[in-house]
């Protein structure tokens, strides 16, 4: 991958192509698939009956990482959590092809790597049926070897836990991965984990404070991805 065109060239173009290999790992929401008005709708559904007014996008994008269970337990009697997490996945079944897609771009970019030989994998803070559930509907499982979830770590992001899951299920080296995240704790969790970083800037939420951690790499665009894969 590369840096952003308007950066000042901290990785050369070999050197940005050399080093993606042989494994790229996505986040999914905000990266892989446009999905924050469907989360947003399903944490409503699921636990608005307990809360003053509706979270809007920006309160959900602040919720502290953690287990879909510990996240609504932050609104939600202890009691009623178990029922809460069930409404939440019911809303996002139902109401999933509606109000989620992927980025434009995405498939081709997954297809690209692929073909070039990447191994792809998915660590998302997302709980495992919602993240299951999301990469199918979306025909986007099939290129991911490795799927880690918030539902397998103890620490979230930007803990490296997660990243280090996938590092030992798959046998990959530190230096070996690449780590693509619209969130600045995408960023800092590569870091953590001794990893490059790549800013997904086309569906994140937090623009200018990704600009400030400067990641490795970073794209506008799935194409921009693309397109340079394409002319190496």
């Amino acid at each position: 991958m590369a840096t952003r065109p308007k950066d000042t060239g901290r990785l050369s173009l070999a050197s940005a192509i050399d080093s993606v290999f042989p494994w790229v790992v996505f986040d999914m929401d905000g990266t892989l698939a446009n999905s924050f008005e469907l989360i947003v709708g399903s944490f409503n559904h699921a636990a608005g009956k307990f809360m003053d007014k509706p979270i809007t996008k920006k309160d959900a994008i602040s919720i502290p990482g953690g287990t879909l269970e510990e996240q609504l337990g932050s609104y939600v009697p202890s009691g009623h959590v178990f029922h809460a997490v069930e409404r939440y996945h019911a809303y996002y079944r139902q109401h999933f092809d509606r109000n989620a897609c992927s980025y434009g771009g995405i498939d081709e970019l997954l297809f690209t790597l692929k073909r070039r030989g990447v191994n792809l994998a998915v660590y998302t803070g997302a709980d495992e049926e919602s993240a299951q559930f999301t990469l199918q509907k979306l025909g986007l499982s099939r290129f991911f070897s490795t799927i880690v979830t918030g539902g397998d770590v103890r620490k979230p992001k930007p803990d490296p836990e997660g990243l280090r899951i996938v590092m030992n299920a798959t046998g990959a080296r530190s230096n070996q991965m690449t780590y693509v995240g619209d969130h600045p704790n995408d960023v800092k969790a590569s870091r953590n984990a001794g990893i490059k970083s790549a800013a997904a800037y086309w569906g994140s939420l937090h623009k200018e404070e990704l600009e400030t951690l400067e990641p490795d790499f970073g794209f506008r665009h799935p194409s921009e991805a693309v397109a340079l894969l394409e002319s190496a």
